[in-house]
């Protein structure tokens, strides 16, 4: 994703494929609301209003959000 495709994502805001997060909070309902339907993305750091808050990304993070996405049940 470019810098363009971002800046139109934020602007367009949160829909049917795309879901902002502050953080990893509550992020198993959306992964699986995503399974359940046609797909989307999920984008941290990011408030519902599109402004974008920024998070660490680190091996930790990443992990973190793997293993909350194999827990979701049905998986």
């Amino acid at each position: 994703m470019d810098k363009k495709e971002l800046e139109f994502i934020l602007q367009e805001g949160e829909g049917l494929k795309i879901e902002f997060k502050e953080g990893k909070s509550g992020i198993d309902k959306d992964i699986v609301a995503f399974a359940n339907a046609e797909g989307g993305r999920i984008f941290l750091g990011v408030n519902d209003e599109g402004k974008v808050l920024g998070a660490q990304v680190s091996n930790q993070l990443k992990s973190e959000v793997q293993t909350i996405s194999r827990n979701c049940d049905p998986s």
